[in-house]
């Protein structure tokens, strides 16, 4: 593992895979300094930043102790760049209301729609074998079932009125940046199923497209590494 070039930046480990974009996101809006570091999660070292070496995970040092430490999970980095750089809790709640409902509907994505959508597009690739692929019909008809009904819950929570984003109705929170990229217009499209039936959704993913750090980290995001 690299040491750190900058002691006042964070490092964040990302390959080419789509899931790191969420704290590359939030590091945007929030105007964290921070650095890029490019793996490849084949590596046997990065089983010392995650037990299962996937991404993303960040690196950072205690301010106090001076030690150097790692986050990981997708869920556990927005909350921890949260927690360091969002003073004001625009992204996690300025209230006790605000933040116990970030925290709900952040766990919950974390527990429904990201795993579930996960595994969908795992055996929709012909998983878990690599070397001989099969479809496993019903794994996939169940987890599709799934999805869908995620997708449901989040399209009822987002047509109640004014409510624009998923955790708070007057503007972003950790919770949409967690909903990234399973309930985007691209992946419903990769799922052959049409995002119209979800207007809501629809709605809600162009808002948050429209801010100028995701459209940053969608432009640049895919170029790391290249």
């Amino acid at each position: 593992m690299e040491a750190l070039a900058d002691m006042n930046k964070i490092i964040a480990n990302g390959t080419n895979y789509i899931n790191y974009i969420k704290p590359l996101i939030l590091a945007r809006e929030l105007q964290c300094p921070h650095v890029i570091s490019c793996i490849d999660t084949r590596d046997e070292w990065f089983y010392e930043v995650h037990p299962e070496r996937t991404v993303p995970a960040l690196k950072d040092q205690d301010s106090e102790t001076g030690e150097i430490f790692t986050v990981f999970e997708g869920t556990a980095c927005l909350q921890y760049l949260a927690s360091k750089f969002d003073k004001d809790g625009l992204w996690t709640g300025k209230t006790d209301a605000e933040k116990g409902k970030v925290i709900s509907w952040t766990a919950y994505q974390t527990a429904g729609l990201g795993p579930t959508a996960k595994y969908w597009l795992y055996f929709l690739r012909g998983y878990p074998t690599r070397q001989d692929p099969v479809q496993l019909t019903r794994t996939i008809e169940k987890l599709h079932s799934n999805v869908l009904k995620q997708w449901d819950i989040l399209e009822k929570r987002l047509s109640n009125a004014e409510q624009k984003y998923v955790a708070l109705k007057d503007r972003p929170t950790i919770a949409d940046l967690s909903y990234l990229p399973f309930a985007m217009p691209w992946m419903f499209e990769f799922f052959h199923v049409s995002i119209d039936k979800w207007p809501h959704i629809a709605s809600w993913s162009r808002r948050m497209m429209d801010r100028p750090a995701v459209k940053y980290a969608l432009d640049v995001a895919p170029t790391y590494g290249k």
